[in-house]
């Protein structure tokens, strides 16, 4: 087998392109939690039948806005810092991912306990506004709200874990290689150190640390293009 001469690869714009991809990711994943909590915040999470003795009990529709009032403003949060994904670095993304992943905990709280523990009256009868003169009858409770309501919690957490590898990797940008890159990087050191020897006339081999960590990376150092032999 013939090798190719290897092609220019930076391995800085390598470790960029790869921060860049998981902002994106974090950018996606912010915009489905922000979704997923506005729409949580429209649904209608527990219908309240009550009756105040003196006409016929009626039905009050407790929407996710009134039961889980900071839904909207989490989503809007969310959506600023899809924004700060781009811009901000070091510690301030750090914090940011911090936040995002402790918004989309907190928000999911009351949609745990409407799937596991159902709706107490008195919590429901003031988020539905029911005037005090109403009893309570009977409450049926809208799962469907609460899994919305997760699905946006596991987004922003996810969100969360991606802004902080990204605050993370930028650091260390410039130190990043992937092993694409080191392996493109070996071949341009085996053949310009075979271009010197050539020039030189020298017959030693090639450096030895060289050979075996090509080696490693699958490289055949005297496997050399048709144009680089001798």
């Amino acid at each position: 087998m013939t090798a190719h001469p290897p092609s220019e690869v930076d391995p800085a714009a390598a470790a960029k392109t790869f921060l860049r991809r998981r902002q994106i990711y974090a950018a996606i994943l912010l915009a489905l939690a922000a979704v997923a909590f506005w729409s949580a915040s429209r649904l209608v999470w527990a219908d309240v039948l009550a009756a105040d003795g003196l006409a016929p009990a009626r039905t009050f529709d407790v929407a996710g806005s009134d039961w889980s009032p900071w839904l909207t403003p989490v989503a809007l949060v969310l959506l600023a810092a899809i924004l700060a994904a781009f811009s901000v670095r070091g510690w301030g993304l750090r914090l940011i991912a911090i936040l995002v992943a402790a918004a989309g905990v907190i928000a999911a709280l009351p949609a745990i306990s409407l799937l596991t523990g159902g709706a107490d009256s008195e919590y429901a009868s003031k988020a539905g506004t029911i005037p005090d003169r109403f009893q309570v009858l009977l409450i049926t409770t809208n799962a469907w709200a609460a899994v919305v309501v997760l699905v946006g919690s596991v987004c922003a957490i996810g969100a969360g874990v991606f802004l902080m590898r990204v605050a993370g990797g930028a650091r260390m940008s410039s130190k990043y290689t992937t092993p694409g890159a080191r392996r493109e990087e070996l071949e341009r050191q085996i053949f310009a150190d075979h271009e010197k020897r050539k020039a030189a006339d020298d017959a030693k081999p090639a450096n030895e640390r060289m050979m075996w960590d090509a080696l490693d990376t699958g490289i055949d150092p005297t496997d050399l293009p048709d144009d680089k032999r001798d």
